[in-house]
């Protein structure tokens, strides 16, 4: 009841004609401390000592005007008189806005302390920034926000007006780095044995001594030269040529090395994923701070007080986050496909052998051949009997294929530059 209690003091003492010592006397009736805050009781929501005027123009006529203690204006500027602060706490404008009215004189102090019409607190920039005023030959000051398309936020209230909107420089582009897995091969065994009754190279009649096909290597006797055989009057056997293995290989399947699937650059112009500068004013001046020489640019969460000019320019001293911006950004880079060339370097080898006793006993002659060599031949006893012949699983060792592609193709414009230059308050 601290409200109702002063109010009844005073009244009480006007009607009493009491000489005791008060800021007003106001016909009954009158509404007591008409700008101080009030709880929803409609009780002063301050202390006793912070609302020193129940009758506010009556105040003013005092000379010079009361003043509170210092706890009771926290909000006031230094130098700024009690009348002249719209919020001297925050708890006298819990919503951004001011109930006071100001005395007449106040806007004619230095710097301007006058609030707007409609009571907002525009000499304490509430909600902004005190940014000097634009240097020549730039724009502003403005709002101005940055960050990614998807969460660009509309125009503040207090900066409804969209000045311009523009986007950065993409990135190099990056493609990722084409590699080739290996490849996937097959390795034949020797498909051709033949004898021949001459010593190598040949030369002979010859005899086949070839194994079934599909042959899995294992001893095979299907076919066989008795001992002394002859052929054209001299032995059958004197020497034997094996083709080597055959191997083949798929092409190699390329891919991409840390960035599987690289970024098309062409959302760069206004996608989702863009940076984007966006400037936001307002048609009329911005009021005055209370700082000498200074205005208030509203600046809500995520936007800073800036200004800006056409063209590549370096910004003036004060102004020292740079940012140059494009409104026209055409991206028509594109990344070059990754291919592999044929395979090279792949190995197949195994160990033929071919035998003079049965069940692939006694060695006639064994040696180690390879996929890519010429068909070797070997010297046999002249009329040695072949009874079969065999080989070892085939050893394949996968080749290595040369990645090409993944290469940028920059192509880019960039038009109508603008540079943005941001305040920074000295620390």
């Amino acid at each position: 009841m601290v409200r109702l209690v002063r109010a009844g003091i005073v009244i009480a003492a006007c009607f009493a004609g009491a000489a005791i010592v008060v800021p007003a006397c106001s016909p009954p009736g009158a509404l007591a401390g008409a700008d101080c805050p009030l709880d929803e009781d409609s009780l002063l929501a301050v202390p006793e000592e912070c609302c020193p005027c129940i009758l506010r123009e009556d105040c003013w006529a005092q000379d010079p005007p009361p003043q509170p203690p210092e706890h009771c204006r926290t909000g006031c500027p230094p130098g700024v008189p009690f009348e002249c602060c719209p919020c001297p706490t925050p708890i006298w404008c819990p919503d951004g806005k001011s109930p006071r009215t100001l005395a007449p004189w106040c806007s004619s102090l230095d710097a301007g302390t006058d609030a707007s019409i409609d009571g907002s607190m525009s000499s304490l920039c509430a909600g902004g920034t005190c940014t000097p005023p634009a240097a020549d030959d730039w724009k502003g000051p403005i709002s101005f926000w940055h960050g990614w398309d998807l969460e660009s936020p509309p125009c503040p209230e207090e900066a409804p007006i969209l000045a311009f909107e523009a986007w950065a420089e993409p990135p190099p582009l990056s493609c990722g780095t084409c590699e080739c897995k290996p490849p996937k091969g097959t390795c034949k065994l020797p498909e051709t044995w033949t004898v021949d009754s001459e010593a190598c190279p040949g030369g002979g009649v010859k005899t086949n001594l070839d194994p079934p096909t599909n042959w899995d290597g294992t001893c095979n006797e299907d076919k066989s030269i008795q001992s002394g055989k002859l052929c054209g009057g001299v032995p059958c056997v004197r020497s034997i040529m094996v083709s080597p293995p055959t191997l083949e290989e798929l092409p190699c399947e390329p891919h991409l090395v840390g960035d599987p699937e690289p970024k098309i650059p062409h959302a760069w112009g206004g996608g989702p994923q863009t940076p984007l500068g966006k400037a936001c004013a307002n048609a009329s001046p911005a009021p005055n701070c209370t700082e000498k020489g200074k205005v208030c640019v509203p600046t809500p969460p995520g936007f800073s007080s800036c200004m800006y000019r056409e063209g590549n320019h370096p910004c003036p001293e004060g102004w020292s986050e740079r940012q140059l911006l494009y409104r026209h950004v055409e991206d028509n880079r594109t990344c070059s496909a990754c291919t592999c060339e044929a395979p090279t370097g792949g190995t197949c080898s195994t160990i033929a052998t071919v035998f003079s006793g049965p069940a692939c006993t006694d060695l006639a002659h064994s040696g180690s051949i390879f996929a890519g060599m010429d068909a070797p031949c070997w010297d046999l006893m002249a009329g040695a009997p072949l009874t079969g012949v065999s080989s070892t699983p085939p050893e394949y060792v996968p080749g290595k294929c040369t990645p090409s592609g993944g290469i940028a193709d920059e192509e880019i414009v960039l038009a109508d530059p603008v540079t943005v230059c941001c305040y920074l308050p000295a620390s």
